[in-house]
């Protein structure tokens, strides 16, 4: 190969890098501006510039006089707003890298988060929280009994895969089994409830960032960080995998362990968020589809990009929800589909290649 080629192909190539990298700062731009804008949407405004200068005070431990106007800035901005926008972008993250991976893991391109099961045994432990007045953990709220059986149906299907013959399939078929289930069972506690408590349990399961505090954000953004680089450590290994099981095993990754390790932090990011959220769909099914289709499906590229899409994505549907009612009525997971679903549309109409 002449070096005038080889120039070529590398040019070629730092572009192709470069791309991927340009889509992922533009990405954390938009989430940056967003911040400022989503805070401000509400009845009590602030500067573009106050939000941040704010922010940075309160990181540097400047303490503004109180009930002065800085003083009131900071309590709406650092107390009232800022934990919320924060658990959109952590939720953000952790729905789009979940479904990144369990599409990897599945080498199917409709997997999702939710395809375990963490959603419907979610629902199932909000239910019998609120339907029977039942605490299972007396001494946690709700959402710890959401999360823990959240990852029930995760635990069996860790447990019965390997009695089984251990393929895509049969994990795929197992979470849908089980969703059927825990749905049968939560249904079964709706329909004896009172029209009040069904109303509470309709909200929960529809998604909402209301209520958020620091001490859940603290719990939350734990998980979804650590899951992230766990994710992001694997990502070589999940390119191979990509290939087929055998392909991947002739190379020496042990699948079947891989695969378990990404579903079971796949599971705990999402029953985290769900948790406390409720059931926020689309981000997790789409937005790596919308990935794939501007950066391609390198795992080690498209981790990073889902984690920055998601949070953008998550956050701009929340702003827009709290933008249309002031009240918290209207769900960011319906937002999320009204403005993702034609995006998604417009980016496959323009990028008729192949994802996968």
């Amino acid at each position: 190969m002449d070096d005038s080629k080889f120039e070529q192909m590398k040019a070629e190539y730092n572009s192709h890098i470069f791309r991927k990298f340009g889509f992922i700062i533009l990405c954390i731009a938009f989430m940056i501006v967003m911040i400022a804008i989503s805070v401000n949407i509400g009845g009590y405004q602030i500067s573009f510039m106050e939000v941040y200068r704010t922010i940075f005070d309160h990181i540097l431990g400047v303490v503004p006089e109180e009930y002065s106007k800085e003083w009131y800035d900071y309590q709406i901005v650092w107390n009232n707003r800022l934990p919320r926008i924060l658990f959109a972008i952590l939720s953000g993250i952790g729905l789009a890298v979940s479904g990144a991976t369990m599409q990897s893991v599945m080498k199917n391109p409709l997997a999702e988060p939710y395809t375990t099961g963490v959603s419907s045994g979610a629902c199932f432990g909000v239910a019998i929280s609120m339907a029977l007045g039942v605490s299972l953990f007396p001494s946690l709220n709700m959402g710890a009994e959401a999360f823990i059986m959240a990852l029930i149906p995760v635990a069996i299907i860790i447990i019965m895969s390997p009695k089984l013959n251990n393929s895509v399939a049969t994990v795929i078929l197992i979470g849908t089994a089980l969703t059927y289930m825990f749905n049968a069972f939560s249904t079964f506690l709706l329909v004896t409830t009172d029209s009040e408590t069904l109303a509470a349990i309709y909200k929960w399961q529809v998604g909402s960032f209301s209520n958020i505090t620091w001490d859940r954000l603290a719990i939350i953004a734990i998980f979804v960080i650590a899951g992230t680089i766990i994710i992001e450590i694997l990502s070589h290994k999940l390119n191979i995998m990509t290939l087929g099981d055998n392909a991947a095993q002739s190379l020496g990754i042990n699948v079947r362990r891989i695969r378990i390790l990404c579903l079971l932090v796949m599971a705990i990011m999402v029953a985290c968020i769900v948790s406390y959220a409720g059931i926020i769909g689309f981000v997790g099914l789409i937005c790596p589809h919308m990935i794939r289709l501007i950066i391609g499906s390198d795992n080690r590229f498209l981790i990073p990009a889902a984690s920055a899409f998601g949070a953008a994505f998550l956050l701009f549907s929340d702003s827009c929800a709290k933008w249309l009612s002031s009240l918290d009525m209207v769900p960011v997971g319906a937002i999320c589909g009204l403005i993702g679903a034609p995006l998604f549309l417009f980016i496959l109409m323009h990028n008729r290649r192949n994802i996968w």
